[in-house]
């Protein structure tokens, strides 16, 4: 997820129903309660007028899914707001709320395998959630100062439309946003059309590949938008606080450097479009919102802005299918972040590494494999000790080896989702069962492994 110089992740709030209620929740490790079972969302129509001088919405969201069982009623994930209709397949349905369950009984049960439509109208001003994982932020829609955003990771975006909030359940998104015309709104994806009329201007706006519902992110403010092309085709566009100085650019042109250094990683950047939206007041962390990352002035550093494109590959097109492996994303975006800060400014990996594991050593952390809800976005054990665990790996294999496992390891979940037990089976069908009990033994062991090659050299079998 984010970068605090590295960033967070959502738990609910209270008054939700029980975790052992079969109707709520997939069973996620950490967030038992988020996303819904019986249907497979296909694509998202949010459609949102919204206020920015009241931070009010009127709003239609219409999911399109299809059925995976019979449904006589099925849940979808929504927090706050007044309901004021909801309709499946255009017939108006019975639904009913408790915390952020909202059970919906079509007139007609929706059969297995036939696709559907439930489409809710909605109004009135969004509120955050707070999340035990993400003490420091509250997630999800934020109005401040004349600027809306949204940080949804993982739980939040069920506070500004309703959704399978589970990056189990990808989708297809359009986002229709109407605003004032003295004011530029944005969002995940690429913008389609506009118009203008009655001092209102409409954007509308497609992501045509998969995005987890918590990467779904819409912006309105006072922004200019900067767009550029590169020698592939590919769209970079910027949003910056208006009158922003010359440096603001200066540092968002290495986010172009970044994505040609990945994609010799990785292979090709996975979607149609990338950029950066600065806000103009802190944040203190940065979030890798699908194709439109979020920053404040003090995370536009090349570590920071890599690792945010980095994970638009890993966390964004491969995407964990359980919270508790985290460190699949971030322990990935802050090593192949700092293999890209270090050779830009000519320094050498192992050293850099061998000054993060001598931190390591003199702080309290936790196995990044084993952790609990409110180490989600640990910046030691999930962030540096995930990265660690990476190195070690490296260290142990060499550089061709390491590189085919990573690539691998992105090209079985690219556009689905991940785990460490399908990453370690991948190392163990490239590398052997050593390499396994070495990344294990990063993962899963109370005590800091030691960090030197002595330490990681060995025969792989």
């Amino acid at each position: 997820m984010p970068t605090v110089q590295t960033m967070p992740s959502p738990t609910p709030g209270a008054d939700l129903p029980d975790p052992a209620d079969p109707s709520a929740g997939v069973g996620d490790s950490f967030y038992p309660l988020l996303g819904n079972g019986g249907y497979d969302v296909l694509h998202y129509h949010i459609d949102l007028d919204v206020e920015p001088s009241e931070n009010t919405i009127d709003a239609v969201t219409t999911i399109t899914a299809v059925a995976t069982e019979d449904l006589d009623e099925f849940n979808l994930d929504f927090l706050g707001l007044e309901v004021r209709v909801v309709a499946v397949d255009g017939v108006d349905a019975e639904f009913s709320r408790n915390g952020q369950e909202m059970t919906i009984e079509p007139i007609e049960p929706v059969l297995s395998g036939v696709q559907f439509t439930v489409a809710v109208s909605y109004s009135g001003t969004p509120q955050p959630v707070d999340d035990p994982g993400v003490p420091f932020k509250q997630l999800g829609w934020h109005a401040e100062g004349d600027v809306i955003y949204t940080v949804s990771q993982p739980s939040g975006a069920m506070t500004w439309y309703p959704n399978n909030n589970h990056p189990t359940d990808k989708a297809t998104f359009t986002f229709q946003l109407t605003v004032p015309d003295d004011v530029t709104a944005a969002a995940t994806g690429l913008l389609s059309d506009e118009t203008s009329a009655d001092g209102l201007t409409t954007t509308t706006w497609q992501m045509d590949d998969p995005m987890a519902t918590y990467l779904a992110a819409v912006y309105i403010g006072d922004f200019e938008r900067h767009e550029q092309r590169l020698d592939d085709g590919l769209l970079i566009r910027d949003y910056i606080p208006r009158g922003s100085s010359v440096s603001i650019f200066e540092q968002l042109a290495v986010a172009p450097e970044a994505i040609r250094f990945f994609e010799e990683i990785l292979g090709p950047y996975p979607f149609d479009a990338y950029g950066t939206i600065v806000m103009p007041f802190r944040l203190g962390f940065a979030l890798e919102n699908q194709t439109l990352s979020i920053h404040d002035a003090n995370t536009i550093n090349p570590y920071v802005i890599a690792h945010e494109v980095l994970h638009q590959w890993i966390g964004n097109s491969s995407t964990v299918a359980d919270w508790s492996d985290i460190w699949v994303h971030e322990g990935f975006a802050h090593y192949l972040g700092l293999l890209f800060s270090t050779d830009l400014y000519g320094q050498d990996i192992d050293t850099v590494m061998a000054e993060e594991h001598l931190h390591l050593s003199l702080t309290e952390t936790s196995p990044p494999g084993d952790i609990e809800a409110h180490e989600l976005f640990d910046p030691n054990t999930v962030y540096r000790r995930g990265a660690q665990t990476l190195h070690a790996l490296r260290t142990l294999v060499g550089d061709e080896l390491f590189f085919d496992i990573v690539r691998t390891h992105y090209e079985q979940t690219a556009g689905s989702n991940a785990s460490t037990e399908g990453f370690l089976g991948i190392v163990g069908d490239l590398a052997g069962a050593s390499a396994v009990s070495l990344v294990e033994s990063w993962l899963y062991d109370p005590e800091l492994p030691e960090f030197s090659l002595s330490a990681v050299e060995g025969t792989l079998t």
